[in-house]
């Protein structure tokens, strides 16, 4: 049964049409039970992931090191066995006063560390609790500690140097470089270097609660455990300066870490970039040394190390780790066996700190490689098929017999410009044409229009109907149309008056194998009025003069745009018309006449313009439906997907347009994500690189454009901020697209609000006056 027979009812439901009405209720229902689920899990797992590694009996409530810092003012707190100056180790310590004698003890288990001195019990006076420092490192060794790494770059080469001179070190590592980075870890490992805890992400205690805190210690210390079996219980404060950290150092003490500050500091961190560091001057005693393998330009720390370390040697000192001075209950382990609660939380941080920027760096190769290799290949491809059309040779008009063309033009409300639209096509210069109009249930004065117009112009004919949508209307007219040639136009659109000859054409002189079903023209925005118009026009330009001209020639256009085309009447016949499955009408008309073997080609001589939205909301309702009808004409026609039957249409156009649908879909709240993150952090740089990057590809497929239909050269102001439209449009479309495709809603013919601002310009009008005269 033909779809060209008038009035005949839509044989199939639109494509993603729910006919049950549930599916929107069974995807919420889904959604809610995966939530419910989820937060089953994450109660389950989520107090075990940062549940502490090391028990101890007492005082062991978050809140507890608050608590007991607030007994006393934080800068009078009395610090003991500062003897020699050059202690390593720090804790606080509750103090016990019985018989005259203060002791120190342990405020999570209350054993007894040892008895204060006289001078310190007088120091410590009435005090709750005090400081203390102790362990010293034995004469003549050096400890080098390395913190803030590690980094990709500058830790390989200190651990060669190290490698290279045979000296064994402690790394304090930043937990989230550990999971960007655990090869490095294991290598340190490996080569019989000491690990140590550095908190995932080098915060500033006091500026967090206490849970966040917490996990900050323990989650590095899974992480460890997972990456290399390797359990540390050294912490290191970020910023050291346990005096004036002292929530740090508490918080760590609580959860069974030991704090190691340093007392020979190189202050390598200080020196910007390519400014030598003067190596420490040694005194004979033992140190533990301070310099930095991460968090800046390490440079200056590697050279300075290149000449301390054989001076060091020179002067008698030998290098260890801490090992030597360390408790045998914090020395690190090295056969650990994870638990789940590591693994997950590896796999967790992975999944945040890793995956998003692989994730982003594989996007930006793929859309620095894909754009390049599609825009110079379709600008070429433009450019060649622009010189063929240009160099082709035409039969004069009357040399041959040209084809009737029936112009048809369905309407729905279209009262306020649809004269405007009957004048352009009453200038015409083709001879042998009809009009045929059809009211789709117009609620306004279009068919009272469209009646008197046609008392005055007889090769007007005028049909109405009742309400059924554009589909519908343009098959009614089709029907009704005598036309071997059907040319098809909104009723917005002002034709040139060469357009309608600048299409019959093809179907005269045909080229190529393959017999011709339908020219596409090209369509121009007519009310340049504003910055949104303005965009379109653009859009409108660089994606008809370059990408449809390339498609063209390799035979891969995917549309023809309902409001400037030209269609053989025995190829609509054969597919069945348009189809009302799709809100892509037209693309979904392009796609079924190459599948039934026609070829499609461009004519960017057969212009129309047309009336764009003016609005910012008008723009992207219109978008949304032809990105909505888009998705359905591909799912649609999914079986001419990667079949190398259709050559380029299938195997390169259309798997182009379900990639720039999938993508954004999928990457794109990732990309966003990281890219306010990087933004954050101050890392624009390769943001800013791509967004120079595509704006300078845009400019060249712009600047091919305009030349290559003689357009206005302002076209190329809009380039540079061009992205800041397109990007929220594409996303908005995208996202509402999948969300009705799920809804599985009807949805209708959706029209916008008409102004009556396109025009042709003055130069098309000054020849050509779109008067009756031109019949």
């Amino acid at each position: 049964m033909s779809n060209l027979s008038p009035h005949l009812p839509a044989v199939q439901p639109p494509v993603f049409f729910d006919v049950t009405g549930t599916r929107w209720h069974r995807i919420l229902n889904a959604f809610l039970a995966s939530t419910l689920a989820l937060g089953l899990v994450l109660g389950v797992v989520l107090p075990a992931v940062t549940a502490p590694l090391q028990h101890a009996p007492l005082n062991q409530t978050p809140d507890y090191p608050r608590q007991l810092l607030a007994q006393q003012d934080l800068k009078d707190i009395p610090r003991v066995g500062y003897d020699q100056g050059n202690e390593i180790f720090h804790r606080i310590a509750l103090v016990e006063r019985r018989d005259g004698i203060d002791y120190l003890k342990d405020p999570f288990s209350n054993q007894v560390w040892r008895e204060a001195t006289a001078e310190e019990a007088a120091t410590i006076g009435n005090k709750p609790y005090a400081l203390e420092a102790y362990g010293l490192p034995p004469d003549r060794t050096l400890m080098l500690t390395f913190d803030d790494g590690p980094d990709t770059r500058f830790t390989p080469e200190i651990l060669d140097l190290l490698s290279h001179e045979g000296v064994p070190a402690t790394f304090f590592v930043v937990g989230q470089n550990v999971v960007e980075s655990p090869d490095i870890i294991r290598r340190m490992i490996r080569e019989g270097h000491m690990v140590g805890n550095h908190t995932m992400s080098h915060i500033d205690f006091w500026a967090h609660d206490d849970a966040f805190n917490r996990q900050e210690i323990i989650g590095e210390d899974r992480v460890l455990r997972a990456v290399d079996n390797y359990a540390s219980r050294l912490f290191r404060i970020p910023a050291g300066n346990p005096e004036n950290n002292t929530l740090a150092l508490l918080q760590s003490q609580q959860l069974g870490y030991l704090d190691v500050n340093m007392d020979l500091d190189t202050r390598d961190w200080e020196y910007k970039p390519g400014t030598p560091i003067p190596a420490p001057e040694l005194d004979g005693l033992g140190h533990v040394m301070l310099v930095h393998d991460g968090g800046g330009d390490r440079t200056a720390t590697i050279e300075m190390l290149k000449k301390f370390i054989p001076k060091a040697k020179a002067q008698g000192y030998r290098f260890t780790t801490l090992e030597p001075m360390l408790p045998a209950a914090f020395v690190p382990q090295h056969s650990v066996t994870p638990g789940f609660q590591d693994s997950l939380t590896f796999g967790a941080l992975t999944a945040y700190l890793v995956t998003p920027n692989v994730v982003l760096t594989w996007l930006f190769w793929f859309g620095v490689g894909s754009l390049t290799i599609l825009t110079f290949l379709f600008v070429l491809l433009a450019l060649i098929s622009n010189f063929k059309q240009r160099k082709r040779k035409w039969d004069p008009p009357g040399s041959t017999d040209w084809p009737f063309v029936s112009v048809v033009l369905p309407v729905f409300n279209e009262e306020p410009v649809v004269r405007k639209t009957l004048d352009a096509l009453r200038a015409s210069d083709y001879a042998h044409f009809e009009v045929v109009a059809v009211d789709d249930g117009s609620t306004d004065g279009t068919l009272e229009v469209l009646s008197s117009y046609a008392e005055k112009w007889p090769q007007l004919r005028v049909y109405t109907q009742a309400n059924s949508g554009k589909p519908a209307a343009s098959n009614y007219g089709i029907a009704q149309s005598k036309g071997e040639v059907i040319v098809t136009l909104d009723g917005d659109t002002l034709f040139e008056p060469r357009t309608v000859r600048m299409l019959a054409r093809h179907f005269v002189a045909p080229s190529g194998t393959k017999e011709i079903g339908a020219v596409a023209g090209h369509v121009k925005v007519g009310n340049r009025r504003n910055l949104v118009a303005a965009w379109q026009s653009l859009e409108y330009l660089s994606g008809i003069c370059v990408t449809r001209m390339a498609e063209g020639l390799m035979g891969a256009i995917s549309i023809v745009p309902g409001a400037c085309a030209a269609w053989r009447r025995e190829a609509l016949v054969k597919a069945g018309g348009y189809s009302d499955a799709t809100l892509a009408e037209d693309a979904d008309l392009t796609l079924s006449l190459q599948q039934l073997g026609y070829s499609i080609v461009q004519e960017n001589n057969a212009v129309a313009w047309t009336e764009a939205p003016l609005t910012i909301r008008g723009l992207f309702k219109q978008r949304l439906r032809w990105t909505y009808g888009n998705i359905q004409t591909l799912y649609k026609h999914r079986s001419m997907l990667f079949n190398p039957k259709f050559g380029a249409l299938g195997l390169l156009t259309m798997p182009y347009a379900l990639v720039s649908v999938l993508v954004p879909l999928i990457f794109m709240p990732l990309t966003v994500g990281v890219a306010v993150l990087s933004l954050a952090r101050g890392e624009w740089q390769a943001i800013a690189l791509f967004s120079a990057f595509v704006m300078a590809t845009h400019m060249v497929i712009s600047v091919v454009a305009v030349l290559m239909v003689h357009e206005s050269p302002s076209h190329l102001l809009i380039v540079p901020i061009y992205r800041l439209i397109y990007e929220p449009l594409r996303a908005y479309v995208v996202f509402g697209a999948a969300l009705r495709a799920l809804r599985g809603s009807a949805v209708g013919w959706y029209k916008p609000q008409r102004t009556n601002s396109a025009v042709l310009p003055s130069s098309i009008t000054d020849n050509h006056p779109l008067s009756p005269t031109s019949v």
